[in-house]
């Protein structure tokens, strides 16, 4: 989808994003600082044994979140990882298309990176709660799976998280540099309805709780709205 804003964009007055260094370096170095030391004790988490998958009782789960014990389709989860990577792609197309947004990709990838790097920190640090997902309560899924480490991080969904934080950012900036055009009210609506979808995907996989893609969703518009009015220009 690559969009003429068919308007006059107001970066010929000034540039609707500014990069403010140290609060940037600052920003990505505790993001991605977060991020590998994440990663690092995700990988000293011991997976469940046999005996404490079978000892999990769903009547436990919050009554809201039950719906995803049931779900394990490898289909929907199949599409969750097209629509993210899709998404992306998207995102880069509209920007790259435009001989104006084009001027400003390093402003725009700084503020969408920024946004993304966040919003990952988040969710791969909570994963460390180490809430079990939903497959493993699936009496049809295999027990070599629910005792795979990676069967332990559910809370809260990276897979939403970063659909939300591409979109959000996308319609943000896009409406910054054209604001009267016609297409605002079709980025804005892609950008609400495409995390939504991918959240309900993932639930439908199995790989997460409601809880944890509504999470995910409202974690990305934020981190996306907070990059935005940082790197906004006066």
């Amino acid at each position: 989808m690559l969009l003429n804003s068919n308007v006059n964009p107001i970066l010929a007055q000034k540039k609707p994003y500014r990069l403010r260094w140290n609060l940037d370096v600052s920003l990505a170095s505790a993001s991605l600082a977060t991020l590998g030391t994440s990663y690092f004790f995700q990988l000293q988490t011991a997976p469940l044994t046999t005996q404490q998958v079978q000892s999990l009782n769903p009547d436990n789960i919050p009554r809201f979140d039950r719906i995803a014990v049931h779900q394990y389709s490898t289909t929907a989860r199949d599409l969750s990882n097209v629509l993210l990577y899709t998404a992306f792609a998207t995102r880069l197309g509209i920007f790259y298309a435009n001989r104006e947004t084009r001027k400003d990709l390093i402003e725009i990838g700084v503020v969408g990176y920024q946004s993304l790097f966040m919003s990952q920190a988040l969710a791969n640090g909570l994963k460390l709660v180490k809430r079990n997902r939903p497959y493993v309560h699936n009496p049809a899924v295999p027990m070599s799976v629910k005792t795979e480490r990676e069967a332990r991080f559910s809370f809260f969904s990276a897979h939403t998280t970063t659909a939300s934080t591409i979109c959000f950012t996308t319609a943000f900036a896009y409406s910054a540099y054209f604001p009267e055009s016609k297409y605002n009210k079709l980025m804005w609506a892609s950008a609400i309805t495409i995390p939504a979808v991918e959240g309900f995907l993932r639930v439908k996989a199995g790989k997460h709780y409601p809880s944890d893609v509504i999470t995910g969703y409202l974690v990305g518009l934020g981190t996306s709205y907070l990059m935005h009015r940082l790197h906004r220009g006066k």
